[in-house]
């Protein structure tokens, strides 16, 4: 048994260690063992399900210098942050790196910057400095902490330098080089080695996804218990996370039960980086009838971000982000990353995704931009950094890239649909050939209740202009292939239009369909509730989002979607059966 240790100075903190036993059980195992080599009783293999997993330990650090990532952090003091793109970080004489912004505040007052380079090839022993200059410093700039990797590896932290750097003269500088060169005096310009996460990734009945983000690579293991005590203490899963992949990763853990509760627990470097273990419940097995929450949302932009600790109140099952989940409105790899950090930044939404499984897919503005097409150039950066940060269970199709993805819950299919990766790429065609394949193929194959279908676009004729309006022939190809096969239990899922809608889509000859829209959770509210419109049921255009409670366990299944205000109070209801979705 070990005991739970809050977040503390790592000066203080206890450092975990694999378990052992004591010297007189190490003895008593030893001859135990020399004596089972005398006989013919067969070897049992050990139960992966009970061991720690195996700690495959840290990559080997390369001969020459691949990757640089610099971490700035800027001071919070009036006057401190800057704009100008002109500061520039030299490890040697002639190989100088810019800190350039492009689209984020790097240099912001109080804020943290990121940059890496890649495919560097510089020979390690030629570093000699660590040098910052500026040839336009109009805007002084007064950095708090500078820390380097060398391919993950710390090799430079300095806390508080002491400088700022203009070009305004007296107390400011144009250059400034550390006079001790590589140097540790401190950890890491973050608050701790965990910078952001964790998060709760994509359930299965058997596996847990947990997400984080380090500050360099180091040893990250996954605990995984069945009590909160955490009493069975088991390694789940390692990782070291990468500089090529931001320092994040994904652990998986194996081997749990369906429908169990389990408590989780993250260590880097040894060293708890959680006030506490967190719970999660695995899915219950299908066929097994089963009360289910969904939570839908999409649009997060303001830095306060309220709605999702409403949200986590409601207790969901599962979150799902149904698209615009920052907006980033770039192509630039750096600046799509920094989004993603901000956004784990904000305190309501890290609550929300470290207690509840969260996944997500992608709509125009944390894509590319406003409006974007799979032909705008940058889809294959923001693609990276999407599955750099998120947990889904998978991303795509070999050959056929892309952030669509399914996953189960009991009774209930989530098919995640991406929107965006190849629309227009064919100009017939929202989603390509293959993920339009994937998605009838596996809607024809679900034997799930109810079948929620996310797409950040949404689905109604009423949307037009950057909608499934574009692509109708393509929209009424896939109903047409459910109907003719007879798919019931069909539920539509979009975001994207700053207003939270339930619509029924008329369909001739089949049931018609249920539309859920659910939007902004933290975005200024642009539009209004449309009046007249036939297939409305309920329109609320303001911070909001979307509860849907299912229960399977009744002989015919109900499913009730929630408009929520930010607060979390009900603004409108709608029940449907299973029988009217046959």
């Amino acid at each position: 048994m070990w005991l739970l240790l809050a977040c503390t100075d790592p000066d203080d903190a206890q450092i975990r260690t694999p378990k052992s036993g004591d010297p007189a059980d190490t003895q008593a195992d030893d001859t135990a063992a020399a004596a089972d080599t005398d006989t013919d009783t067969d070897t049992v293999p050990p139960d992966p399900c009970l061991e720690d997993a195996p700690d495959p330990g840290a990559p080997a650090r390369p001969d020459a210098l691949g990757t640089l990532t610099v971490t700035v952090r800027t001071a919070d003091t009036t006057y401190a942050g800057t704009e100008d793109e002109a500061i520039v970080l030299c490890v040697t004489a002639t190989d100088c790196f810019p800190l350039t912004q492009a689209d984020h505040p790097g240099l912001e007052a109080g804020g943290t910057g990121v940059w890496s380079f890649e495919a560097l090839g510089l020979d390690r022993a030629a570093v000699d400095r660590v040098e910052l200059r500026t040839t336009d410093g109009d805007n002084a700039w007064t950095p708090a902490c500078i820390d380097l990797r060398f391919d993950g590896e710390p090799v430079y932290c300095e806390d508080a330098p002491g400088f700022q750097m203009g070009s305004e003269g007296g107390a400011e500088v144009t250059s400034w080089t550390d006079p001790a060169g590589l140097h540790a005096d401190c950890g890491t310009c973050w608050g701790g080695a965990l910078t952001h996460g964790p998060l709760l990734g994509a359930l299965t009945t058997d596996t847990a996804r947990v997400w984080v983000r380090t500050d360099a690579t180091r040893p990250v293991a996954l605990l995984v218990a069945d009590n909160a005590a955490m009493l069975d203490e088991r390694v789940a899963a390692w990782a070291y996370p990468s500089a090529a992949d931001d320092f994040t990763a994904t652990l998986v853990a194996e081997c749990l039960e369906p429908g169990a509760t389990y408590w989780y627990e993250v260590l880097v470097d040894g060293l708890p980086v959680m006030d506490r273990a967190l719970p999660f419940t695995t899915p219950p097995a299908r066929g097994t009838g089963a009360e289910a929450r969904l939570t839908f949302g999409s649009c997060a932009k303001d830095a306060e971000q309220p709605a999702f600790a409403s949200a986590l109140a409601d207790a969901p099952d599962l979150f799902v982000f149904a698209g615009d989940n920052h907006y980033a409105n770039s192509s630039d790899l750096g600046s799509i990353r920094w989004f993603y950090r901000w956004s784990l930044e904000r305190e309501e939404r890290a609550d929300l995704v470290a207690r509840v499984p969260t996944v997500a897919t992608w709509d125009d503005h944390d894509f590319l931009g406003n409006d974007t097409l799979g032909t705008a150039p940058g889809r294959e950066d923001t693609l990276r950094a999407f599955t750099e940060y998120w947990a889904n269970p998978s991303y795509g199709l070999p050959g056929a890239p892309g952030v669509y993805t399914a996953l189960a819950w009991g009774d209930v299919d989530v098919f995640l649909l991406d929107d965006r990766y190849s629309r227009g790429v064919d100009p017939a065609s929202m989603l390509g050939a293959a993920q339009y394949g994937w998605l009838v193929d596996a809607l024809l194959a679900s034997d799930a209740t109810f079948k929620f279908v996310v797409s950040g676009s949404q689905w109604s004729d009423t949307g037009r202009g950057d909608s499934w309006y574009e692509f109708r022939d393509e929209r009424t190809a896939l109903f047409n292939a459910l109907a003719a096969a007879n798919v019931g239990g069909v539920v539509l899922v979009s975001g994207d239009i700053h207003r939270s809608e339930l619509r029924l889509l008329d369909r001739e000859g089949a049931y018609d369909l249920p539309e859920i829209t659910s939007s902004p959770m933290a975005q200024t509210s642009i539009t209004t509730c449309a009046s007249g419109d036939s297939e409305l049921v309920a329109c609320y255009a303001a911070i909001s989002y979307v509860t849907v409670d299912v229960d399977t366990r009744l002989a015919d299944p109900t499913l009730t979607a929630t408009i929520r205000d930010g607060s979390g109070a009900e603004r409108a209801s709608w029940t449907l059966l299973r029988s009217e979705l046959e």
